[in-house]
C-alpha cells in the first residue's frame, strides 16, 4: 500500500517536505489555517485541509485536530517540520497511540532532550563540558544565584527554543524584569547560568537510525544573531582546529547515544574566545539551517529523515561522509507587514528555499522568514562572493526585508575574516532600527483589511499590537 504523509507545518519547510515526498512516491496531506487556504504548500500537496483559525494555537499547534486529520485522511506518517509541534513529546505520543509514524524521535526521547537542564546533567555525567547552571523557583532565588555566579548571567527557560526563553542579564533590575516576563509567558522551569559575552554558537548535525547507527554530518557556525535569533549561518564552522572539531563530534555522539536518539538531531555548543566549548542543548528536529549541511555533504537530510522514520538503516559509515566546500545561508526575513507585489531571483545557480507566491499577504501570526538563500563555493571566500551576487539578484517588492542587512554583513571586514561572535550585530555600525507604528488607526466601524503595513520589531510583537489596538477600537474580531 502506498504511504501517505501529513505535513504538520506551513511555509518553506512544508513545501520542501512535500516536494521530497513526491520524489519518494509518497502521497501528501497539507494543513492550513483559515487565512492560508491559497498558500503554496496547499497547492502542491495531494490533499489539503483547513484545520482552524489564524492563531497558531488554534491551528498549527492544535495537536488533537492535526492527529485527527491524519486519521481521517489515512496518513501513515506525520512530519512536524521545525517550530510549532516539532519538539512536542505530547504530539509525538498522540501519533504513537494512533499508530502513526512520527518523523522524528519517539516521545520519551523528545521529552528528555527538550529539558535543557536535564540534558546538561546528562552531559556533565559524560564529562561533556557545560556551564554551571541552577534551577530557580523564584526571583529571590534567581538573584541569589546570580550574585554567586556573577553578572552577566543568562536566564533560560528549560523548554525554550529558537531563541525564545533566553535572555542575557547584567544587573538585578534586569533580572527582576526578565523573570516577570518569563513567568507571564508561562515559562515555569527557569535556570540561570554564566553568560559568555564573546561566544560562538556552534552546531553539530547528527543522523541516527533505529538500529544503533549514529553519524555526524559536520559543523555549522550560527553566531550571526540578533537577540538570540539566527540571521546567517555557515557550514562548516570556520576557525576551529581539527582537534576541537573532533572533540565536538565525540561529545555529540556521546550525548546522542546516551539518550538513544533517532532521526535528525542537532547538538548546540558555545565556544568561548579561548577555544573552550560548552554544551548548550540538543534540538530534536530538523533545523532551519539544514540546507547548508546538505550542500557540503551531498546528502538530502529530509530524504533520510523520512527513510529513517520508515525504519531504514543508514547505509553508510562515518568514514564514507566527505565534507567539501563551504556554504552560507541568509535568512531573508520580512520587516514589515503587507502584501508582496512580486518577487524574482535572477540567478539560476542560487538555492532559495521558500514558499513565496505573487500577491502573498504577510500576516502577524507567523514567523517573519520569507525564505533561505543559500550559496555554495569551493572556499569560504567563494561562497561569500556568490552570496553577494545572489542578494543583488533577489528582488522582493511591496514590503521591507532584511536583504540590506545581509549585504552589510557580507561586506563587513570582521565577517569576511571570520572574526565575529554572537554579540556581533549588537555593535555593527548603522544597524537598521525598527520603529513602532505611529500611523492612525481606522475609526470604530470602519472596514479593516489585515494586515496593515507597519514596521515591526518582531512578528509576535506585531500580532499583539494589531490585535490589542484594533480590539480597543472596536473593529477587531477573533478569527
Amino acid at each position: 500500500m502506498p504511504l501517505k504523509l501529513l505535513v504538520a507545518n506551513r511555509g518553506e519547510i512544508a513545501v520542501r517536505v512535500i516536494n521530497e515526498c513526491k520524489k519518494l512516491g509518497i502521497k501528501t496531506v497539507a494543513i492550513c489555517s483559515e487565512i492560508e487556504r491559497s498558500a503554496l504548500h496547499m497547492k502542491l500537496a495531494d490533499e489539503g485541509y483547513c484545520i482552524g483559525p489564524a492563531a497558531p494555537q488554534d491551528s498549527y499547534m492544535n495537536k488533537d485536530v492535526i492527529v485527527n486529520a491524519a486519521v481521517i485522511t489515512h496518513a501513515d506518517m506525520i512530519h512536524p517540520g521545525y517550530g510549532f509541534l516539532s519538539e512536542s513529546n505530547e504530539f509525538a505520543k498522540q501519533c504513537e497511540q494512533r499508530n502513526i509514524s512520527f518523523v522524528g524521535p519517539v516521545s520519551r526521547v523528545i521529552a528528555r532532550v527538550s529539558d535543557k537542564f536535564s540534558m546538561k546533567q546528562i552531559a556533565a555525567s559524560l564529562q561533556v563540558p557545560v556551564l554551571g547552571g541552577y534551577v530557580v523557583r523564584g526571583v529571590e532565588e534567581a538573584l541569589e544565584q546570580a550574585h554567586e555566579i556573577g553578572y552577566p548571567i543568562m536566564l533560560k527557560a528549560a523548554r525554550g527554543g529558537g531563541g525564545a526563553g533566553i535572555k542575557a542579564v547584567y544587573e538585578d533590575g534586569e533580572l527582576i524584569n526578565a523573570f516577570e516576563i518569563f513567568q507571564n509567558d508561562r515559562y515555569t522551569k527557569l535556570f540561570v547560568e554564566k553568560y559568555i559575552e564573546n561566544a560562538r554558537h556552534i552546531e553539530i548535525q547528527i543522523m541516527a537510525d533505529n538500529h544503533g547507527n549514529v553519524v555526524t554530518l559536520g559543523s555549522r557556525e550560527c553566531s550571526m544573531q540578533i537577540h538570540n535569533k539566527k540571521v546567517l549561518e555557515e557550514c562548516p564552522a570556520n576557525r576551529l582546529s581539527a582537534q576541537k572539531l573532533d572533540e565536538l563530534y565525540t561529545d555529540s555522539l556521546k550525548l546522542a547515544k546516551a539518550v538513544n536518539y533517532t532521526g535528525m538531531g542537532t547538538l548546540e555548543f558555545l565556544v568561548d574566545d579561548r577555544g573552550k566549548h560548552y554544551f548548550m542543548e540538543m534540538n530534536a528536529r530538523i533545523q532551519v539551517e539544514h540546507g547548508i549541511t546538505e550542500m557540503i555533504t551531498g546528502l538530502n537530510l529530509i530524504h533520510w529523515q523520512i527513510r529513517i522514520a520508515q525504519g531504514d538503516t543508514i547505509p553508510f559509515k562515518q568514514d564514507d561522509i566527505k565534507l567539501s566546500g563551504h556554504a552560507l545561508e541568509c535568512r531573508v526575513n520580512a520587516q514589515s507587514l503587507g502584501r508582496i507585489d512580486g518577487w524574482r531571483l535572477r540567478n539560476n545557480e542560487a538555492r532559495f528555499d521558500h514558499a513565496l507566491t505573487d500577491a502573498l499577504t504577510l500576516t502577524p501570526y507567523y514567523d517573519s522568514m520569507l525564505g533561505k538563500l543559500i550559496s555554495y563555493g569551493s572556499s569560504r571566500n567563494d561562497a561569500i562572493d556568490k552570496m553577494r551576487t545572489y542578494l543583488d539578484d533577489l528582488q522582493i517588492s511591496g514590503i521591507e526585508t532584511n536583504i540590506g542587512l545581509h549585504k552589510k554583513i557580507l561586506n563587513n571586514e570582521c565577517f569576511i575574516n571570520g572574526l565575529y561572535y554572537t554579540n556581533f550585530l549588537n555593535n555593527i555600525d548603522e544597524l537598521p532600527h525598527l520603529t513602532d507604528y505611529t500611523g492612525e488607526l481606522q475609526p470604530a466601524g470602519a472596514e479593516v483589511s489585515l494586515p496593515v503595513h507597519v514596521k515591526v520589531r518582531s512578528f509576535s510583537w506585531a500580532r499583539t499590537f494589531v490585535e490589542s489596538a484594533f480590539r480597543d477600537k472596536g473593529v477587531y474580531k477573533e478569527a
